[in-house]
């Protein structure tokens, strides 16, 4: 009979390829942990992991991986629906998002779900898209909330709004230009949807792994441009304001600059509908295939879809 804690020993070790990693996600030493994966492997009559640099699966190791993940899911969800039945609602919830994403929809969906489940405690981790991904796949986190871009077919989807990433430029920045070459950039945008009129111009983009930052990445591939990058953050407020203020242009995701320019947060924006293959997508919440899904999550997941199909209005944005 296959012990349980092997099992959960070896899905980690799995996952990292690396003892040392895996040893201090578990805290133990590498020692107790070789020592439980060998065990298991005399469970199962086979060697599972190639321990030689680089470490790696066996073929067995493979197998066994796909059906040790399997098992411990079972086994969590069983657990859960016992929970459930002696109806305590009671446990740990993790949440992941983006920080703006964070800050415009958690305050209007958290004390619904907090007055029908005052016991849960709910823990927020903030990443960027890539980050969150991760968080996902290694099960740091119960679900995330963001952009879908990867059609990943071992999660499940759960859409919540369409979003578009938008190019954003102040009038402030067009009043600085030529009057001739103001006209001709922002012709060519509203005409085109392309951004190869703006290859002297400067920009302002988020850091790597963010979504605004990826699509920006793909249209300067596409279009053959070397970006002259002023300013380079994480933070997709930070650079709505230096935008506003006419530092530079920049692309911005339309679910997050709705609510800023309710709020006249970023002042005269200019802005322009992009006519690329990756600028459209669903901002969804997602949680890995085979999780148990309990009653708080799923109503989570409900207030959610309300709060934010409410306050997203795609009308109160004005594009040119």
């Amino acid at each position: 009979m296959i012990n349980h804690l092997n099992l959960v020993y070896f899905i980690t070790a799995a996952r990292e390829l690396n003892f040392t990693r895996a040893a201090e996600k578990l805290f133990i030493s590498q020692q107790a942990l070789s020592n439980h994966i060998a065990s298991l492997e005399k469970d199962v009559g086979i060697s599972l992991i190639d321990r030689k640099t680089p470490m790696k699966l066996t073929a067995a190791g493979e197998i066994f991986y796909k059906y040790a993940v399997q098992m411990e899911d079972s086994y969590q969800a069983m657990l859960q629906e016992i929970s459930e039945v002696k109806e305590e609602k009671r446990g740990e919830l993790t949440i992941g998002i983006s920080h703006t994403r964070g800050r415009l929809i958690l305050p209007k969906v958290l004390p619904e779900f907090m007055e029908q489940y005052p016991l849960i405690e709910v823990h927020i981790l903030e990443g960027n898209t890539r980050e969150l991904w991760e968080a996902l796949r290694d099960e740091t986190i119960d679900m995330a909330v963001g952009p879908c871009t990867e059609d990943a077919k071992d999660m499940v989807f759960t859409e919540l709004a369409e979003e578009d990433v938008v190019l954003a430029i102040s009038e402030d920045l067009f009043k600085k230009l030529p009057k001739e070459k103001a006209d001709y950039i922002r012709n060519t945008l509203i005409q085109t949807g392309k951004i190869s009129c703006l290859k002297d111009m400067s920009f302002l983009l988020n850091k790597e792994g963010n979504i605004s930052r990826d699509v920006a990445d793909e249209i300067f591939k596409e279009e053959n441009m070397k970006p002259h990058t002023v300013v380079e953050t994480e933070n997709i407020e930070t650079v709505g304001e230096m935008c506003a203020a006419g530092i530079g242009v920049a692309f911005y995701p339309t679910s997050l600059l709705h609510t800023l320019l309710m709020d006249n947060s970023l002042g005269e924006l200019q802005l322009f509908r992009l006519k690329y293959p990756w600028t459209h997508m669903e901002v969804s919440v997602v949680y890995r295939k085979g999780k148990y899904v309990t009653k708080a999550m799923h109503e989570l997941i409900q207030i959610m879809k309300k709060e934010v199909r409410k306050q997203y209005d795609p009308s109160t944005i004005k594009m040119l």
